[in-house]
């Protein structure tokens, strides 16, 4: 074997006959070694040698200042994991066996020095498994205390247990709030059959738990269940739970209000309506004492106006969501009121509707039906003479419910090539105008033959 081949090794010998160390070197030279070597026979020096601990110590039973026993002891004290062998010229069975339980590596006599070599290698694969095995138990420990660290700081409550229900372990929390011990047998025997249910099935289960605490409240539990396998292949069960009690107080309080709140929305939707309603009558009322045909028609559009918009609160009121409008349902009852009120044949004047649904809140429901109530009332009174017949068409629909488009066309004698809405003395469209703008939308017109107008706008996203 060439000196390159040869594996390293530091050694230091305990032995006071120095003919005796010089056949262990050659001993180990023969077996592939190539030591580095020193030979102490006192405690002082072999003590010094520890300083810088040797890769292997092989050692005599018996010196004149010092013997194995004494040597392998203050190895131990200073906690050195270093492979001790005993090498003896003639050692008892008990005094071996004595070494070997005191934690020497190995032990042979002088006359078989073969065995050294063997011996060493067998020495340094004991000290790797050691290593090793320590190194899982300093690992095994390391997560066994960041688990339990865990668990025990962490909010939830959480344990473990045995198919029979029994318990293996429970973290702080858990001990803390619950006395699982001390549960009713009601309570109990849900609990246990929730349990049942994952094991027999061997899936997961999230379910919402009522269970007694230990300061006599009841808590709410929302648990989460799930079978798993110790590292011996065990069924376990585990649970964690956690406690939603204050959260469902909270959601039933904020459901409270909010029922509070939509009955108060109802409510001033219905006294909105109603007021709207009176305001009505009176322009119907002062309608009457006028004699003036010019008069009466601007009060009853006036009237109109109004009525279109104590329709909005009157289906806001007669729906469970007072804050959205079902404006397709909207456009639909206000055509044909509009239809009745101006006393339209409907079979000389037929209605299309093409209506998607759209919901609108109340910001922009207002401006827009007001925008439709305009444009149909004028098809209505200007579209067409006595004796013609025609169609109004209303066309609803939404992109992406994120864009309205509000389509009012008919086929009528329609509107001059140069007409602008904008610059009308109309106050129906002046009011067109304006609410056009408060909803920042586009209003575009189209030219004869008949009149088409279309609205445009963005939904408004809620908060």
């Amino acid at each position: 074997m060439t000196p390159e081949s040869q594996t390293p090794l530091s050694v230091l010998i305990l032995e006071d006959r120095p003919e005796d160390a010089e056949l262990m070197i050659l001993e180990l030279r023969r077996n592939g070694f190539k030591p580095a070597w020193q030979r102490v026979d006192s405690e002082s020096d072999y003590l010094t040698r520890l300083q810088t601990p040797p890769d292997i110590i092989l050692s005599d039973y018996h010196m004149p200042q010092m013997d194995a026993p004494r040597a392998l002891e203050l190895l131990q004290e200073r906690h050195l994991d270093i492979p001790f062998i005993v090498v003896s010229g003639a050692i008892g069975e008990d005094a071996a066996v004595a070494m070997i339980r005191q934690g020497a590596t190995d032990y042979l006599l002088k006359d078989r020095l073969k065995r050294l070599g063997p011996a060493v290698r067998n020495a340094f694969s004991e000290q790797q498994t050691r290593r090793q095995k320590r190194m899982a138990e300093r690992a095994l420990q390391a997560s066994e205390a960041r688990f339990h660290s865990f668990m025990n700081i962490s909010p939830v409550l959480a344990s473990i247990k045995d198919p029979e229900g029994r318990v293996l372990y429970r973290n702080a929390e858990c001990e803390t709030k619950l006395n699982q011990d001390l549960w009713p047998a009601g309570v109990a025997a849900k609990i246990r059959n929730n349990d049942l249910s994952v094991i027999r099935t061997g899936e997961s289960s999230r379910v919402v738990e009522e269970v007694p605490a230990v300061n006599g409240d009841v808590r709410h539990l929302l648990s989460f269940r799930f079978p798993f396998a110790d590292a011996a292949g065990c069924p376990l069960l585990g649970e964690v739970s956690v406690d939603i009690t204050e959260q469902m107080r909270t959601e039933k309080a904020l459901a409270t209000a909010l029922a509070a709140k939509d009955v108060l929305l109802k409510e001033v939707h219905h006294r909105v309506k109603n007021n709207l309603q009176i305001i009505s009558s009176l322009l119907n009322m002062q309608t009457e004492l006028l004699a003036d045909p010019a008069m009466i028609g601007i009060f009853r559009e006036s009237q109109q106006r109004v009525q279109a918009m104590a329709m909005i609160h009157e289906r806001l009121y007669g729906q469970d969501d007072v804050e959205r409008l079902d404006f397709s349902d909207y456009v639909e009852g206000l055509a044909h009121d509009l239809f009745f009120a101006y006393g339209v044949d409907s079979e000389r004047v037929r209605l299309q509707l093409q209506l998607e649904p759209v919901s609108l809140d109340l910001n922009q429901a207002i401006p827009c039906g007001l925008i439709l109530n305009e444009l149909l009332t004028n098809s209505l009174k200007y579209a067409f003479q006595e004796d013609q017949d025609g169609q109004i068409s209303i066309n609803l629909r939404s992109t992406n419910n994120s864009q309205v488009t509000l389509q009012v066309a008919d086929n009528g004698i329609g509107l001059p090539e140069d007409f602008d809405p904008t610059t009308s003395n109309s106050l129906g469209l002046k009011i067109v105008t304006i609410l056009t703008r408060q909803l920042r939308g586009t209003l575009n017109q189209k030219p004869a033959p008949g009149t088409e107008f279309t609205l445009t706008f963005a939904i408004a996203v809620d908060p």
